[in-house]
């Protein structure tokens, strides 16, 4: 059973989605394959960026059934929330689920327009790019008075789910990959250090992030180092014991 909301700015586009499964293997070019794939779509004249997650296991098939919205539905709800807070993100276009009758995903997608850009902060880190401290302060700033003073706290906030674009006085940014936000984050309105735990930068590179992120908020640089140095090993070593307990039950779920 196949069931969507679409943007009444993209009506054209109805027709074709009962067909998206069918569209989504056959045409378009693949940006991004893990777990999940993105591809990049023209239809009628519209480029398109696709999301297709994929098939939830068994607890969050279960949850996305009776307990909370799935991750394309969050998605295309979430952009919506981020733009009206002055939050650049790119046009929702769809969400789409694919359910079997129990009410179980089989497949969902989230569709939106396709933002173009210059390159992600993952071009940044680790990489002799020109301008790479201006583009870190500003991205710092942007972090600091954008996202965190209004309460964001993305919770996949990587280096590749930022996109940059140059502009007349320094970088603009643009997030993706948004079905985990938070909003109105008491938390990381009072410290946002945490919430840039994931970005994976030289010690360079992350010194001057902190750098110029404590700057952003009125404190002590020193202090910005050894918080956001605090927060990046405690993360380190909270995925390796995650990945110690998990691999083994991993193993055993496809072992055949």
């Amino acid at each position: 059973m196949l069931s969507y909301i679409l943007n009444p700015n993209f009506g054209e586009l109805e027709e074709i989605l009962p067909r998206i499964s069918h569209i989504f293997a056959n045409s378009g070019t693949t940006i991004y394959k893990i777990r999940n794939e993105v591809k990049v779509i023209e239809i009628n004249g519209l480029k398109l960026c696709v999301k297709s997650y994929g098939k939830p296991n068994i607890i969050n098939r279960f949850a996305y059934a009776y307990i909370r919205d799935s991750k394309a539905k969050r998605s295309y709800y979430n952009a919506f929330k981020l733009k009206e807070m002055g939050v650049a993100t790119p046009e929702p276009v769809c969400w789409i689920e694919d359910r079997n009758q129990r009410g179980f995903i089989n497949r969902s997608y989230y569709i939106s327009l396709y933002k173009e850009h210059d390159f992600t902060l993952a071009k940044v880190f680790n990489h002799d790019l020109p301008g790479k401290e201006t583009i870190i302060r500003d991205f710092a700033n942007y972090a600091c008075n954008v996202l965190h003073k209004q309460g964001i706290r993305h919770l996949d906030l990587g280096q590749g789910n930022v996109l940059v674009n140059r502009i007349k006085n320094g970088y603009a940014f643009c997030l993706v990959d948004i079905n985990r936000i938070q909003f109105n984050s008491t938390k990381t309105r009072r410290n946002g250090f945490s919430n840039l735990r994931r970005l994976g930068g030289t010690p360079i590179e992350m010194s001057m992030l902190a750098n110029y992120y404590a700057e952003a908020k009125n404190q002590n640089p020193v202090w910005g180092i050894i918080q956001l140095s605090f927060y990046k090993l405690r993360f380190q070593k909270f995925r390796s014991l995650k990945k110690i307990i998990t691999a083994p039950l991993k193993n055993m779920a496809f072992a055949r």
